[in-house]
């Protein structure tokens, strides 16, 4: 089967969307599938990772205007760039604007595609596809897929133009299958196209993620790790009472980039911050942790990805709020009660191998 993939992002950029083109690429071309993937390269050959893979990689070529960033992590914007962003990007989802206009060239160079995998956010790639299937029906390739990380026009996160609901329902009835990670997500879509939405998991091939020997730490530990949204998915309140404790601890937090300076001073090192690992070194930092923390989304059609890696660990999970008040669960957790623990089920359902085969089931 020829599968076309089309994403912004792959590894090595770290991130949700990355992690699930690269781990479903690499394992429907290990099932013997010939995969050709498209994302925007920045600086990153991929050479060696062609030959180790099975992969055809293939560079999504932006014009330096649009400040979108590859998988080399490298961001292009300015203080022009900002500017047009700050003004553009809700009325005209700029940048990712450019990826609909360069999607129905992918899709028009790539002949005889069995199955196309289009991976957002953002949805601008899913709106290019829908623009050139309505262009070129009859050399479309015969099943597509849309997957979807977070919802579009009904994100309880986002306020949108109006005119944008179009767009959405464009692809929806264009589309044949709706990709959500979640049986909760689908509540982030049209009630009238639901029927299309098929829940299939992030996927990891669990054997690039080995776990330690827990042993308990001298003092109690614990790892957040993850993207923070302020007001939505934001541990500051908990940052402050941890601030407050005379009990000693220590507080770990896999980052991208790092928050305020003043945690780590005023905590005397007892939260650090640790920026820029990938999933294998999360995922083993985790699984050294006493326990781990899981800030809550307000949304339930949201489901942060890490809570996977969570489950990899095999470590407590204690679920916190933004707005932390009630701080009696915390403390039975920092004497060693973890009865109260965020269970994670059904682990084998992320396993890779698993998830590349429901996509291929809907192919069928």
């Amino acid at each position: 089967m020829k599968i076309l993939i089309i994403s912004q992002n792959t590894y090595p950029s770290h991130g949700p969307r990355s992690f699930r083109t690269q781990e479903l690429s690499e394992q429907l071309a290990k099932m013997g599938h010939e995969v050709v993937l498209y994302t925007i390269h920045g600086t990153c050959t991929y050479e060696k990772y062609e030959k180790k893979t099975g992969i055809r990689m293939r560079n999504i070529d932006i014009p330096s205007f649009f400040p979108l960033v590859g998988n080399d992590g490298v961001s292009h914007y300015n203080f022009f760039k900002r500017a047009l962003f700050h003004f553009f990007h809700r009325p005209l989802l700029y940048p990712e604007i450019e990826l609909y206009f360069k999607v129905d060239s992918i899709i028009r160079k790539e002949k005889d595609v069995d199955l196309l995998i289009t991976i957002a956010f953002p949805f601008t790639i899913h709106f290019g596809a829908t623009r050139s299937k309505k262009k070129h029906r009859e050399s479309f390739p015969k099943v597509w897929l849309a997957d979807c990380g977070d919802p579009f026009f009904l994100n309880p996160f986002m306020t949108l133009p109006k005119y944008m609901e179009k767009y959405e329902r464009e692809w929806s009835e264009n589309v044949d299958y709706i990709i959500v990670p979640t049986e909760n997500s689908k509540d982030g879509y049209f009630q009238e196209y639901r029927e299309k939405i098929r829940v299939i998991p992030q996927g990891f091939d669990f054997s690039k993620t080995p776990i330690a020997t827990y042993k308990k730490n001298e003092v109690p530990t614990f790892v957040f790790a993850g993207s923070i949204f302020p007001g939505i998915r934001d541990p500051h309140s908990f940052m402050d009472y941890l601030l407050t404790l005379k009990e000693p601890y220590k507080f770990i937090m896999f980052m991208r980039t790092p928050l305020e300076p003043k945690y780590e001073k005023e905590s005397n090192g007892q939260i650090e911050y640790v920026i820029g690992k990938g999933r294998k070194e999360v995922v083993w930092g985790c699984s050294k942790a006493d326990f781990l923390i899981n800030v809550t989304n307000p949304s339930s059609v949201q489901t942060p990805s890490k809570l996977i890696d969570y489950g990899i660990s095999q470590r407590p999970v204690l679920d916190i709020a933004n707005d932390f008040k009630d701080d009696s669960v915390f403390k039975e957790f920092m004497l060693g009660d973890y009865s109260k623990s965020h269970v994670i089920e059904s682990l084998d359902s992320y396993r890779i191998e698993n998830v590349a085969n429901s996509f291929l089931k809907l192919a069928e």
